[in-house]
């Protein structure tokens, strides 16, 4: 088929769906409905996905967390042998400081029992973020420091009430004053404000971020919550060592916890990477689930599509007579119909994107995450397509091997 001949076929195809736009337009509809929630949906995992990672990778990509369970789950849903696990202690995490390859390390204690007031003036906020923390916490984590400092080791030995508040407890406890040098009650114990922490990148539900975290000595936590023996541990190596360091932690406590050699770990070691797969893993399966329903709306419209082609060839049975009459193949009449059935289909799947590209922007102005990876627009695009190609073919097969003597008696 020569150029000139395939651009007279799409100009015909456009000029009859033009001449059709409301026709046309209820046709496609369900290839709209189903590129447009395809998009939206893509958009909305992309952007959780995305601001997700930014967030766990705050915690720094050399550090690892040490914990009791895995993924913090609930104690109904814990199984008899993680119920009887024995907690993280202080010693655990002395002995992981010592490791050869560990950069610095921290247990980290909170609150037993309910999450204390922490009050400034007249004003208070309750938060179960109270942690206490060796003075190396600050190098096991990315931290970054809005004004003041961290405590000091000899704080902690010493166990001097200070602490470093989170920028929303600054926020709500300090609006338009400088904490610093304040002091301000955390239960019935008063606590002098040595730094504060800089706005974390916020995400979909607040996400994982210090924002809302009190950081104090660790002995002046345990002093204050004596019976809570349970503890995290926070730990980080040196560029390119945190594999190597994993498994040094893990042999560690294997031996300290009598794990016999046959059995897993009753410990768990996470990492930013890790967390990151994990809930990647999560969003992927819920779109595996939610965009084969989806297509369900693009399968309505391919048989909108095939319905409306089929009334075409009828409607246009004299034309193809003529056609055929005057020189034109079978593979004309065949491509002809597809093109417009393709240029249909194409349409909605742009009208789609379009819709799906507004969902997003919507999306974004109510603060939840949101981006359209590209692949998806094209993907978007490509099915819308692919769908007037598959169901148009049969209509444009039909109107092709219709005989040109009865095409043109036909009334």
């Amino acid at each position: 088929m020569q150029k000139q001949q395939f651009r007279e076929l799409v100009s015909q195809a456009m000029g009859t769906l033009w001449s059709h736009k409301f026709r046309s337009f209820l046709t496609v509809l369900g290839v709209v409905i189903g590129t447009a929630t395809t998009i939206a949906v893509a958009s909305l995992v992309g952007g959780m996905e995305q601001s997700f990672k930014e967030q766990i990778e705050q915690f720094g990509t050399n550090t690892a967390f040490i914990s009791r369970f895995r993924g913090g789950p609930r104690f109904s849903d814990l199984t008899e042998e993680e119920r009887k696990r024995k907690p993280l202690t202080y010693d655990d995490a002395l002995a992981v400081s010592k490791l050869p390859l560990v950069e610095a390390c921290s247990p980290v204690l909170r609150p037993d029992s309910a999450p204390p007031t922490v009050k400034y003036r007249d004003n208070q906020v309750q938060t179960s973020n109270v942690r206490g923390v060796w003075a190396s916490y600050e190098r096991t984590r990315d931290i970054a420091l809005e004004s003041g400092r961290f405590f000091s080791d000899t704080e902690d030995e010493h166990k001097i009430p200070v602490c470093v508040i989170g920028y929303n407890i600054k926020d709500k406890l300090f609006s338009g004053y400088d904490p610093l040098g304040k002091e301000i009650a955390i239960g019935s114990k008063m606590f002098l404000v040595v730094g504060t922490l800089a706005q974390a990148k916020q995400g979909f539900g607040g996400g994982p971020n210090n924002d809302g975290v009190i950081f104090i000595p660790y002995r002046v936590m345990h002093t204050m919550y004596p019976g809570q023996e349970d503890h995290f541990i926070t730990v980080s190596a040196a560029s390119g060592n945190l594999d190597k360091m994993i498994d040094q932690v893990t042999e560690l406590l294997r031996r300290r916890r009598n794990v016999p050699a046959d059995q897993p770990d009753n410990f768990a070691v996470n990492t930013p990477s890790g967390i990151i797969e994990t809930f990647s893993g999560v969003l992927k399966v819920v779109a595996l689930v939610i965009i084969p329903i989806t297509s369900v709306a693009l399968l309505v419209g391919g048989i909108g599509v095939m319905n409306i082609m089929l009334v075409s060839v009828t409607e246009r049975t004299k034309e193809i007579g003529i056609r055929r009459a005057i020189g034109a193949r079978k593979v004309d009449i065949v491509t002809q119909f597809l093109l417009e059935a393709m240029a249909l289909t194409g349409l909605g799947g742009l009208i789609g994107i379009g819709f799906g590209f507004l969902v997003s922007l919507i999306l974004k102005a109510i603060k939840f995450p949101s981006a359209i990876p590209m692949v998806w627009v094209g993907i978007g695009f490509g099915v819308s397509v692919g769908i007037g190609l598959i169901f148009g073919l049969y209509p444009a097969v039909k109107a092709a091997r219709l005989d040109p003597i009865e095409a043109l008696r036909y009334e």
